[in-house]
């Protein structure tokens, strides 16, 4: 992890090991790390997001089971898997719409 650069979070990440909003890289970066060694703590992460206004959960692939958790256990929340094949496509929305692209 020493060798990834990393910068300021645009946004709020919520760790795995410790269930709880980061937003400096140190931070991230060790949250990162702790998560080869720790167990994770889907459900109170996933219920800090909703907390924090989250009402849209993306899975990356490869498959659904977080989504299918967050439909069972998170009313009010829309989660969807994704296809591996969109995300250049979602990815290039995401960049237009904060501006990085033309």
């Amino acid at each position: 992890m020493s060798s990834v650069k990393l910068t300021t979070p645009r946004m709020t990440y919520v760790g795995n090991v410790n269930a709880r909003a980061m937003r400096t890289k140190e931070i991230i970066a060790r949250d990162l790390v702790n998560n080869i060694a720790h167990g994770v703590r889907w459900y109170d992460a996933t219920t800090v997001l909703k907390e924090l206004g989250c009402d849209l959960f993306l899975e990356m692939p490869p498959g659904h089971i977080l989504t299918d958790l967050a439909r069972e256990n998170l009313p009010g929340v829309n989660s969807v898997p994704v296809e591996a094949s969109v995300l250049p496509s979602l990815l290039r929305l995401a960049q237009e719409a904060e501006g990085d692209v033309a």
